[in-house]
């Protein structure tokens, strides 16, 4: 019989309960108080309660137990990265966050993470980064399906110093004259980049090389099937493939592109990036020293203009540029950095000028004016 069941079947009437107590090495005051206890709540007595605190000090309040649990799974339904690291960025305004590896076992306990040997960080070797922004473009395509079940390529540039999501846009095919686009238009905001960087796909390796090399953009590119030499634009598909997964299939085009917009503004802007000692791309861009073309000024700005060649010139901006009767009903893409004109007809070279400020007309052959009246010869039938 256990000590607890002797005390409450004991008769303290018919006994020495002192002498009692002092046997057993317990207090009179246990005595009593466990009577009284076992009268009011009956054999739960009989097993001793519980040792520990009420309030562990240490211990995680439930409600933030749930507020983790609950962001985690918003960030899963939206597609951005829902890890410990995420959680706590986003719970950093809540009172009593707990640290990341607390999160981490609050998950694992309620069964949302299940460790995977396999994906335990491997060394990957050297990693080479760039000392500034707009040093090196890295850009690389991929294959995304419509909601028709239609496939379409989506072009990724980022810059590898910031992590700066510097285009994402989709396109039917990405030619090298459609990656040439994309990066003019990127450098009409963000300047020329030193040089760019992606595997061996033809349509950089020719055409695309080509295009930027009047521009003072130098090509390079990653050695023949090594996928992990532009790991940064192949880490940064998998992170739009995630977000894109939790979205709404795309029925058109520009539906898709508006969702891409969407998730550069909140890749620049709103997700902190672990690289970056969780910093925003966009932040870390605008600190950065900034590179760019050696044979050009870093203060001049680009423009870049589309038109259709009619009369045998395309316009960009206030100039009228002759090209030739040949060139009449194309697309015509003009950069303009200073006074150094580029005109290119699907991603090729047309025509390369200096522009005259002082002429709207930029004339393709540049003939010697007529004379002054005064200077004319008269003619030999005079």
């Amino acid at each position: 019989m256990s000590l607890r069941r002797a005390i409450i079947e004991a008769e303290p009437a018919s006994m020495n309960v002192t002498e009692f107590c002092r046997t057993h090495g317990v207090s009179t005051w246990f005595f009593y108080d466990l009577r009284r206890r076992y009268a009011l709540e009956g054999e739960a007595v009989v097993e001793p309660k519980s040792r520990a605190p009420h309030h562990p000090a240490g211990r995680t309040p439930v409600e933030i137990e749930e507020a983790i649990v609950r962001c985690r799974k918003e960030l899963h339904d939206t597609g951005w990265d829902c890890g410990p690291a995420s959680i706590a960025f986003a719970l950093r305004e809540l009172p009593g966050v707990p640290h990341e590896s607390t999160i981490w076992r609050i998950l694992t306990a309620r069964g949302l993470i299940v460790a995977d040997p396999s994906k335990a960080p491997k060394h990957a070797g050297r990693s080479w980064t760039a000392q500034r922004a707009n040093e090196c473009w890295a850009l690389d395509d991929w294959t995304w399906a419509m909601l028709d079940g239609s496939e379409v390529q989506i072009l990724d540039v980022i810059d590898d110093h910031s992590r700066y999501a510097v285009a994402c846009t989709a396109m039917a095919t990405c030619t090298g004259a459609a990656s040439f686009e994309v990066l003019a238009t990127a450098a009409s905001y963000l300047g020329w980049p030193e040089r760019f960087w992606s595997d061996n796909a033809r349509a950089f390796t020719a055409t695309l090389a080509t295009a930027l090399a009047p521009l003072g953009v130098v090509a390079s590119h990653t050695r023949p099937y090594s996928p992990r030499s532009n790991g940064k634009t192949e880490r940064f598909h998998q992170t739009v493939q995630q977000w894109l997964s939790k979205q709404p299939p795309a029925a058109t085009m520009t539906q898709l592109q508006a969702q891409l917009d969407l998730f550069r503004l909140h890749y620049n802007t709103r997700r902190p990036h672990r690289s970056l000692d969780r910093r925003f791309p966009a932040d870390v861009w605008d600190a950065a020293a900034k590179s760019g073309p050696a044979n050009q000024p870093l203060t001049t700005p680009t423009a870049v203009h589309r038109s259709i060649v009619r009369c045998c010139r395309c316009n960009a901006g206030p100039y009228g540029i002759s090209l030739g009767a040949a060139y009449n009903g194309q697309h015509a893409l003009t950069v303009i950095t200073g006074t150094a004109c580029h005109v290119f007809i699907d991603g090729h070279l047309i025509r390369q000028l200096t522009i005259n400020p002082t002429r709207r007309l930029q004339p393709l052959y540049h003939r010697p004016g007529r004379p002054p009246a005064t200077e004319r010869k008269d003619p030999r039938h005079a």
